[in-house]
């Protein structure tokens, strides 16, 4: 599932994952998310994990009877609409999006790869974000500061690894550590 970014022009409440009749926190237009429909749902309730008010990445979920939600909250982030640009490696072409600061990047087992540099790029052709880490997403590529593009490995035919998109930094556009052309597109 995906990264997504609430483009409805509507804030959002968000209640407590355990007992979803409190609300802990609000999802505000043009504010990023973890979607993890993995971790339950009953077509009512939609579990994410986002940056609350004291700035804690935290899990909740999203009422979606309550205020009739259109599907504009749930906007995939990292879609092509919304790249830097493309480039192609190995014959495939990838979506590139902007790091706005130095973030480490993880094999698919949650330990270290390495990392991206503040003002590189990653490279991806997926919209999945992690399964167990809603707020990294899938990436292929980091682009060194000295220009090339770098595979992420993970293992044995496990060509991709995943980056924490900075929610615990800042989640509205202007503030996510993975950067997305999200203003007029």
């Amino acid at each position: 599932m995906p990264v997504c970014i609430n483009r409805s022009g509507r804030a959002v409440p968000v209640y407590d994952y355990y007992d979803v009749t409190k609300q802990i926190g609000t999802i505000y237009n043009l504010e990023l998310f973890g979607f993890a429909p993995g971790w339950g749902g009953d077509g009512v309730f939609d579990f994410i994990v986002f940056r609350n008010p004291s700035g804690n990445v935290v899990q909740g979920c999203l009422n979606t009877n309550e205020y009739n939600y259109p599907s504009s909250v749930y906007t995939t982030a990292y879609q092509s609409r919304y790249r830097y640009g493309t480039v192609t490696l190995g014959g495939t072409t990838y979506n590139t999006f902007k790091m706005t600061r130095t973030v480490s990047v993880y094999r698919t087992d949650g330990s270290r790869w390495g990392s991206v540099a503040a003002g590189q790029y990653v490279a991806t052709n997926s919209t999945a974000n992690g399964s167990s880490r809603p707020d990294w997403q899938l990436i292929h590529y980091v682009r060194s500061t000295s220009g090339q593009w770098v595979r992420v490995t993970s293992g044995t035919n496990t060509n991709y690894g995943f980056v924490n998109i900075g929610l615990d930094k800042g989640s509205m556009y202007n503030t996510i550590s993975m950067d997305g052309l999200w203003i007029n597109n």
